[in-house]
């Protein structure tokens, strides 16, 4: 419903307005009413009125004092004028302030009803230009997005062609300085998902913006992070400062000051590494270009001493291991560095240590190893140092107990030969890698491995080819159904039998033993 508020000193018109109103627009107003100019503000300020009568003659503040007064609103009502004068001067300065409709007193109801019905097609006209100006105004800022983000991250666009595509989005005021600010979820993003932190940084800019008195443009890179261009040397500081202090959950990184709309790329860069070093924090705060370009640069990975580490893999020198892997990543020996020495670390990491066990291993007995290589191998899945530090130490742990197993395994093969009895024993049940893991207290992947290092195939198909030499024995040496075959041999059921046995065999379970009846026989003298 739309509002509409009548303002007049006398009562008896406030009512009689309002019932000739509710009878010609039944249930289409929610009616407010006021007996003068500053109740009628109280209202106008609180509520979003959409069609306001006014009296002209009220005391203390007339009716033209109280249109006077709404001027500077955002939104302001479509005004109808309700006098008992005939007055020029009133009527001059009714069309001054766009007052639509000038009704005499006693009002009469057809001129009421036709007046708001007037009134409400210059409020369906207003509907119709804000929401053409906010679809312009919603194209504008993705075709300025879409624009930012290509050439942000196109190194190889011409000047002028930048200068020129900016210019056109009215950045040339990037010409006289600016800064890239870059600002990401500190935590993992994926939890409270994209939208809800593009829906907060929207609503976090909204609301500090009144504060900033000077030009900026915000957009989303193709990670998802919030990017901010600031006008000149101040800016970036002042908008920082106050993000952080409105939201402790961000990293925020800054360029170094940048000349020119043609620097879009290089000072997204600049923000960008800037940015990489924000995982080194302890916790959430701002990296600004300035300080990683005083970083050390001249390090040297300490690639010998990750090789150390690789070779104490199942040794049983796990306190060592641990110490020296702690030297490696030293958070204190790394922070001063640029980052570049901690990715160094750790490719080698996965180069010298992960990917060789994986490939050692095979992904198949190593399936949990696996997924946490997959996670361990990129440094910026993890939202700081700390969770990759505690990753990369539960990998090594666990490869070094594995490895440490599979060699105890190499040294004494008597589990493997009490696996290998129970399969003999119980072939025609329905057993699995689980229960003989089980049975010869190894986990299920350290089991898989030893087994096939042992007999030199895997446990299925192991399993299976002692299953159809069973039944290849009871097809040559007894009369039994196929189906009581299968079932004695460990087929589920005579179906599964048949097609295992042609892809072993090349024959069906009942042409074989037909070949073998012709091959015994004995043959004519």
């Amino acid at each position: 419903m739309r509002k509409l508020l009548i303002v007049d000193d006398e009562k008896n018109i406030r009512r009689g307005l309002q019932a000739m109103i509710e009878r010609e627009y039944k249930d289409v107003y929610d009616i407010r009413l006021a007996c003068d100019a500053f109740e009628a503000l109280d209202i106008l300020k609180s509520e979003n009125i959409d069609l306001l009568i006014t009296d002209i003659r009220m005391p203390e503040m007339d009716g033209i004092g109280l249109i006077k007064s709404i001027q500077d609103f955002n939104l302001k009502p479509v005004i109808v004028i309700v006098s008992g004068y005939d007055d020029f001067s009133y009527a001059k300065a009714a069309i001054r302030y766009e007052v639509k409709e000038y009704l005499l007193k006693p009002v009469i109801r057809e001129e009421l009803a036709a007046a708001i019905k007037r009134a409400e097609e210059e409020l369906v006209r207003r509907a119709e230009v804000i929401d053409a100006l906010s679809a312009s105004s919603e194209q504008r800022e993705e075709y300025m997005e879409s624009q930012l983000n290509y050439y942000a991250g196109y190194p190889s666009a011409e000047a002028e062609e930048v200068r020129e595509r900016l210019a056109q989005l009215e950045l040339d005021w990037m010409d006289h300085g600016f800064h890239t600010v870059i600002i990401k979820y500190a935590g993992d993003v994926q939890a409270i998902g994209t939208i809800t932190f593009k829906a907060q940084i929207h609503a976090l800019i909204e609301q500090l913006q009144p504060a900033f008195h000077f030009r900026f443009v915000r957009f989303f890179d193709r990670n998802s992070h919030a990017v901010i261009l600031t006008e000149g040397a101040l800016a970036a500081p002042i908008i920082t400062g106050q993000l952080m202090q409105a939201d402790s959950h961000l990293n925020i990184a800054v360029s170094g000051l940048n000349y020119g709309m043609e620097k879009l790329y290089s000072a997204y860069e600049e923000a960008a590494v800037s940015l990489k070093h924000t995982f080194m924090l302890p916790a959430p705060g701002i990296v600004t270009f300035e300080e990683i370009c005083l970083k050390d640069s001249g390090y040297q990975v300490p690639v010998d001493t990750i090789k150390r580490v690789a070779n104490m893999l199942g040794s049983g020198r796990e306190t060592e291991m641990l110490r020296l892997l702690h030297e490696i990543l030293d958070a204190a020996d790394i922070s001063p560095k640029n980052i570049g020495y901690l990715e160094g670390i750790s490719r080698a990491l996965n180069e010298i240590v992960f990917n060789q066990s994986i490939q050692l291993y095979g992904k198949e007995e190593s399936a949990e190893m696996l997924q946490r290589y997959n996670k361990v191998s990129d440094l910026y899945q993890f939202s700081c140092f700390q969770d990759y530090y505690r990753e990369a130490e539960s990998l090594f742990l666990l490869l070094d107990d594995y490895l440490h197993t599979l060699k105890s395994v190499q040294m004494d093969n008597k589990e493997m030969k009490k696996a290998l009895q129970y399969i003999q024993e119980n072939y025609a049940q329905n057993i699995n890698m689980t229960i003989i893991s089980n049975l010869v207290s190894f986990n299920y992947s350290y089991f898989s491995q030893a087994f096939r290092e042992y007999t030199g195939e895997n446990f299925v198909n192991y399993l299976k080819k002692y299953r159809i030499g069973k039944a290849k024995q009871l097809l040559q040496t007894t009369d039994d159904m196929i189906y009581e075959i299968a079932k004695n041999s460990g087929f589920e059921n005579t179906k599964n039998f048949n097609r295992v046995f042609k892809e072993s065999e090349g024959v069906s379970p009942v042409e074989y033993r037909n070949q073998q009846k012709v091959l015994s026989a004995p043959k004519d003298q």
